[in-house]
């Protein structure tokens, strides 16, 4: 988790601050480590819905990709500036506000009788979702000592795969039982809680150090500096394919295409589904100790992109596999592409110590992409692919074959990324 401490906006002066109690840092952490799980579990639903989805909008693959999709639409652009928001107003106000946001999107995409008014729903999370985890890494900084900064962020980190796996097969369940809209209204329900333990639990910095108002980041010139370094974008492009497994895969179209193939109900393919978040959380530290071990990056990661690719071109060609296989799979697969978190570290590394957390937040922005571009790409394929097959009450049907080929996309990037990282400077030894 070397990668993410240097993201602090405050680490550096932590270490003046007075000692803060103990349970009331927890406690600020773990409520603001509640909205994140929450605004997860918001990314995440539609995977469970797309069956009703389609069958209430009236629409196809291509559209339903472009509709999950509009929540990156807000959430791109706003990984930059987020870091100066919070710092500005404070963890506590923007929290707060933002799970307000959420709840008013999710309320609006609940409700929404037609397309344009769910785009804006799922866009408004978006907004609402961007400083969710920007935050937890704010009151890390602030209520923790520095050398427990990459410990609270990998807990926090955590908070966002348990909001993923609640977002499987309890989601689903409800789901069945409810249908979408209800089970959405639910979640709308339960964001005011976020909001209020928000606003009453977690407590700012009361006491900013004046080193800390003198490092006041400045967007502009620290923004030109990393937009005009080439490494800092191969690292993030490497790391937006990496993480297509996530966003484009297990985000929208795992569970469908699982319900495909092995004829089985929404719930036990949310389950299956979930076995790539877990995987995750544990590849993750398994490829920071890799790295560590080899001292190298990019090692580490052509062999997450690899191992990863060889794995989803197997669950690509899922009929011929037995369903508790598809679960291994999906749990190794997780595991291997844990070490696209290393592409922060790369491209950090690769410029100044002064603006290593605008480096980090637009490479975010940019890996983020992978969602708002290929979600709906691979619903495009599947409608290219489609033969022409529709159901008794009008939505389209996908044969195993259709998403096959769709989801071949995944491997395809992966070995490409595998093949970019050739350009990538391994910066391990130049590292503090």
């Amino acid at each position: 988790m070397k990668e993410i401490k240097s993201f602090s906006m405050t680490t550096s002066s932590a270490v003046q601050r007075p000692e803060r109690a103990p349970f009331k840092a927890w406690m600020v952490w773990l409520v603001a480590s509640l909205f994140y799980l929450y605004e997860m579990v918001l990314r995440v639903s539609p995977s469970v819905m797309t069956e009703g989805l389609t069958q209430d909008f009236h629409v196809s693959a291509t559209s339903l990709g472009v509709l999950v999709s509009f929540y990156y639409f807000a959430y791109v652009p706003l990984q930059v500036p987020c870091g100066l928001i919070v710092d500005k107003f404070g963890t506590r106000k923007i929290v707060t506000l933002s799970t307000l946001i959420c709840i008013l999107g999710t309320y609006l995409f609940a409700e929404s009788q037609n397309l344009w008014l769910a785009q804006i729903g799922r866009f408004l999370i978006g907004a609402g979702s961007a400083c969710a985890f920007i935050s937890c890494l704010k009151v890390s900084a602030e209520w923790f000592r520095p050398h427990q900064f990459a410990l609270v962020a990998g807990l926090s980190n955590m908070m966002g795969t348990l909001g993923s796996t609640f977002a499987g097969r309890p989601l689903a369940t409800l789901v069945q039982n409810y249908g979408w809209r209800p089970t959405t209204l639910m979640l709308a329900t339960a964001g005011f809680l976020v909001a209020i333990m928000s606003w009453f639990c977690i407590q700012d910095n009361p006491t900013p150090t004046e080193q800390e108002k003198h490092d006041a980041p400045k967007l502009w010139p620290s923004l030109q500096e990393v937009v005009k370094n080439k490494q800092i974008w191969l690292a993030a492009v490497v790391g937006g394919f990496m993480y297509l497994p996530i966003s484009a895969f297990s985000e929208l179209w795992a569970v469908p295409f699982l319900i495909n193939t092995y004829q089985i109900n929404s719930e036990l393919a949310s389950t299956a589904n979930v076995m790539l978040f877990l995987g995750m959380a544990i590849g993750g530290p398994i490829a920071a100790w890799l790295a560590k071990y080899c001292q190298n990056y990019v090692k580490v990661m052509r062999l997450s992109a690899l191992a990863t690719a060889v794995l989803f071109t197997a669950i690509a060609c899922a009929q011929w596999l037995p369903l508790n296989i598809m679960f291994v799979i999906l749990l190794l697969a997780g595991m291997t592409i844990g070490g696209q978190v290393l592409c922060f570290t790369c491209a950090k590394n690769n410029t100044s110590h002064e603006i290593s957390g605008t480096t980090v937040a637009f490479t975010n922005a940019i890996v983020m992409m992978s969602g708002v571009i290929f979600q709906p790409l691979l619903g495009l394929i599947l409608d290219m692919a489609w033969d022409g097959k529709i159901s008794a009450a009008g939505h389209r049907i996908y044969s195993e074959s259709n998403y096959q080929i769709a989801i071949l996309a995944v491997p395809i990037c992966l070995f490409a990324s595998a093949f970019i990282l050739r350009w990538v400077k391994d910066s391990y030894s130049t590292e503090e």
